[in-house]
């Protein structure tokens, strides 16, 4: 367990088996409230410089109820990833689904999009941690990858997102690079406007990011 920094606390006793066992699915108010909390400071202050106190101050509860619910700050960054994963990785699924080609590229960038806009926090926490290999999260960071660019790797063996689905079974370097691109470049500018231009509607943003990657036409259907 961890407080400000990165030194190990032990939980009170119980804590741990019980938050281990707790799902983002039967997540309660009280715990909501602390991930809400948790992710506002991730966000403004970065995961280093907020600690365990600052997040229980924040979301007006006990430290031991952070405990309890996450088991560590590390605990509270894996259940951002992994509940931003599920979601966007449902959406994506959903909006792609039986597309291939720019079709689905750009049912990608308008989810992740749309979801930034919905949660701008969590995108600005995921951007800042999502090519950090020395954090004991990785592997929710690699999840979160995985829902995002999975889909998109289809596209270089002519599947379709859904007959791969989140699962990267036909990845190659050419096409996780390509993944990459989409997924940086959208990210990176769905920051620079929900930060410094969030008067911009969805709808402009989402264009502007279409026609800098080429995706602002699509060939015609058959």
């Amino acid at each position: 367990m961890t407080t400000g920094g990165d030194v190990p606390v032990e939980p009170q006793s119980g804590q741990e088996s019980h938050a281990l066992t707790r799902s983002p699915g039967r997540r309660g108010a009280t715990a909501q409230s602390i991930l809400d909390a948790a992710t506002h400071l991730f966000a403004t202050r970065g995961v280093s410089a907020t600690s365990v106190d600052d997040i229980a101050l924040a979301s007006g509860s006990a430290k031991g109820s952070v405990y309890y619910n996450f088991t560590s700050k590390a605990g509270l960054v894996e259940a951002l990833m992994d509940e931003h994963a599920a979601r966007v990785s449902d959406s994506i699924r959903d909006a792609s689904r039986g597309l291939t080609g720019a079709a689905l590229q750009r049912a990608v960038v308008a989810t992740l999009l749309a979801d930034m806009h919905e949660h701008p926090d969590s995108a600005r926490v995921l951007a800042s941690e999502v090519f950090r290999t020395d954090r004991s999260w990785r592997e929710s960071v690699s999840s979160w990858r995985t829902a995002l660019m999975g889909p998109l790797d289809a596209i270089e063996s002519g599947s379709s997102a859904e007959e791969t689905g989140s699962v990267v079974s036909k990845e190659s370097p050419d096409s996780r690079i390509g993944a990459a691109a989409i997924v940086g470049a959208t990210l990176i500018a769905g920051l620079e406007w929900l930060i410094f231009h969030p008067d911009l509607p969805l709808d402009r943003v989402e264009d502007h990011i279409f026609r800098t990657l080429g995706l602002n036409s699509l060939p015609p259907t058959e």
